[in-house]
């Protein structure tokens, strides 16, 4: 049937016609009863030798499965949404009642279906669709960067020029990121020139990777650099980073793992600066013992929790969402 969406949970099947999935014109998380649902076809629950809904055979299990593939096939709607389709459709329970039910499925925040979703996914049990790469997104900036996984220290660095400006003026963060461990390095300027942060890996970054027996194999110039200010330079530092024999690679990618920091600790950091008066001289100096209060939480060797799942996600058993970056 064209048009049709159909998504499949432990034989269970929900077929869901027309425009039901309708989400909210501002593209907030909810639903609002009257506002934006429209409906222009019948929507039906099928399942093979399943009974109808309004039958006593309709049992709990069975409720409970249809709850987890229509909160993972849906992750934006919210409580009233789904309490008000499953009442349309012979299903009748109370509000209390439906809290209890995704309680008991594991699924009772919206940490809880992100986390099931990036589970499923990772396992390769699922293909997600873009509805639900936008809902993890939306809780998960970090999940942007799934197609950049590194296997060891060093093995993928980021690095991003960000600007700010504090305290009055104008300046420039070079930031390079690993994306293995969360290990973040940088230096304040007021130019944007390349060079700087070419000299922050010549002179800092790769003896100190060598002095823990490791070598940087790749650079990946995030999309978010301001390149204008330096694309005439690019070739020079790009010769530069390849005679350290490290890649210099250009995704065209905007990593989330950055903006995410960025949010998490860069931002307060220059705020708390403001507020104290921090002279521009002296916030190197004050970003350094930050970065070495933030490296220290960081395992060298261990790969760090930044998707928000862990290496043995393939276990049945559920952790909270998490995405240490302070």
């Amino acid at each position: 049937m064209p048009g049709d969406s159909t998504f499949v949970l432990t034989g269970l099947q929900l077929v869901i016609m027309g425009d039901v999935e309708a989400d909210a014109p501002d593209g907030s998380i909810g639903f609002t009863r009257n506002s934006y649902r429209k409906e222009s076809k019948e929507v039906a629950v099928v399942s093979e030798a399943m009974p109808p809904v309004t039958s006593n055979k309709f049992t709990r299990e069975k409720r409970s499965e249809l709850l987890m593939t229509i909160c993972l096939k849906y992750p934006f709607w919210n409580d009233f949404r789904i309490l008000d389709f499953l009442n349309k459709h012979g299903i009748f329970m109370t509000m209390e009642e439906l809290k209890g039910l995704r309680r008991e499925c594991g699924i009772d925040s919206r940490e809880d279906v992100c986390l099931e979703l990036m589970r499923l996914y990772f396992n390769k049990e699922i293909k997600l669709d873009k509805k639900q790469v936008q809902f993890i997104e939306r809780l998960n900036l970090a999940f942007r960067d799934r197609e950049f996984l590194a296997a060891r220290p060093g093995d993928l660095l980021v690095y991003e020029c960000i600007f700010f400006r504090k305290l009055n003026k104008m300046f420039y963060l070079h930031f390079v990121f690993d994306l293995f461990n969360g290990y973040a390095f940088g230096k304040v300027s007021r130019r944007c020139s390349g060079e700087i942060g070419l000299k922050l890996l010549q002179e800092k970054i790769v003896p100190f990777y060598r002095k823990r027996g490791y070598k940087v194999r790749a650079i990946l110039h995030s999309i978010k650099s301001t390149r204008e200010h330096w694309e005439a330079e690019e070739s020079s530092i790009r010769g530069s980073v390849l005679a350290m024999s490290i890649e210099w690679l250009d995704p065209k990618h905007e990593f989330g793992i950055i903006q995410r920091f960025k949010q998490d600790f860069l931002d307060d950091f220059f705020k708390d600066a403001e507020a104290l008066d921090v002279s521009l001289l002296m916030i190197q100096p004050a970003f350094d013992r930050r970065m070495i209060k933030y490296n220290s939480a960081c395992p060298f060797h261990q790969r760090r929790n930044l998707l928000g799942y862990l290496d043995d996600l393939e276990s049945t058993d559920r952790r909270p969402l998490e995405i240490n970056c302070n």
